[in-house]
Order: C-alpha cells, then sequence, then structure tokens
C-alpha cells in the first residue's frame, strides 16, 4: 500500500494543467498514447512535479536537462 504522504493527491486543477502539458508534448513530438516514448514522457512529467517543478516552462526544462 502507498503512503499518502509519500505520493500525495493532485488538485483536479493540477491534473489538468498536467494532462494538457502531456498532450502538448505528446502531440509535438509524435507520440502515440500507448507507445513507450509516450509513456516515459508521462513518467518525466509527474517526476519534475513530484521533483517540485510547477510551472510549464519549469517542466519543459526539467524535460530537456
Amino acid at each position: 500500500m502507498y503512503s499518502s504522504m509519500a505520493y500525495p493527491t493532485l488538485d483536479p486543477n493540477d491534473l489538468a494543467f498536467l494532462q494538457k502539458l502531456y498532450d502538448d508534448a505528446r502531440a509535438e513530438h509524435g507520440f502515440t498514447g500507448d507507445s513507450l516514448a509516450a509513456k516515459d514522457l508521462a513518467a518525466r512529467i509527474m517526476l519534475s512535479y513530484h521533483k517540485g517543478a510547477r510551472t510549464k516552462s519549469d517542466i519543459e526544462r526539467a524535460l530537456t536537462a
């Protein structure tokens, strides 16, 4: 079982923000929804958010690092 302290829940606005960022980045790169590249992109977005990136530019910067 996962602790909510280790994996805090996302506010609906945060989830919508991350979903849009993912959708836009996936479309920009031409990744299909079920591809390994798309899954990796989603994981990297969530990891950067978990590490404290909260703006589009912060997350995009983390993705290119």
